[in-house]
């Protein structure tokens, strides 16, 4: 009799060992592990110095970087830039805005010769914020930006320029940092 009664309530406890957990709602949604159900209160992520404070991190992982001020998310094994910063309240600052109008290249390219120069993108509303490095192709030059940080204010982008020219006229680059676009047509 014990065992018949030891064996159901192993059989009890380990079916809701695999059911879902609602807090503040009855009805967890079947596919979450967790469901939070609270109209009026908040998941608060572990707030940690800086992602490499988190040892032996994997994908999937969330924490607060108290560094930066913001959300990352570990995935494909490394930490994500921030998720969702806007502005920071505390210095005021707008988004970055290229000016693609006032992009110039330097030296001019000659069509067939072999090219090495700058292009430099101006850009407004610089917060610090860091973007990643990036190469771009088009009409036979490459032009490479280095991992950096927007300046606080204004500034500009500096991309090395290399490669030789296939064509005369306008070269396009379409330039994409940092969620910011940018189409610079070089005449």
């Amino acid at each position: 009799m014990i065992k018949k009664v030891f064996l159901l309530l192993t059989i009890g406890i380990s079916a809701f060992s695999f059911a879902q957990v609602g807090i503040k709602t009855d009805n967890p949604y079947p596919s979450a592990d967790l469901e939070l159900g609270s109209t009026n209160k908040t998941l608060i992520l572990n707030r940690v110095p800086n992602t490499s404070a988190v040892a032996n991190a994997i994908d999937g992982m969330m924490i607060y970087d108290i560094s930066e001020e913001c959300v990352k998310a570990y995935q494909a094994n490394k930490w994500s830039k921030c998720l969702g910063k806007g502005l920071n309240s505390r210095t005021a600052v707008s988004p970055v805005s290229f000016s693609c109008n006032s992009a110039t290249i330097s030296p001019v390219p000659t069509s067939g010769k072999t090219y090495r120069g700058t292009l430099s993108i101006p850009y407004t509303g610089g917060n610090g914020s860091t973007y990643e490095a990036q190469s771009v192709r088009s009409s036979g030059l490459n032009a490479v930006l280095p991992a950096g940080t927007f300046a606080l204010g204004n500034g500009s982008l500096e991309y090395s320029v290399t490669g030789t020219p296939d064509q005369t006229g306008n070269i396009t680059f379409n330039i994409n940092v940092s969620g910011n676009t940018c189409s610079v047509t070089l005449k």
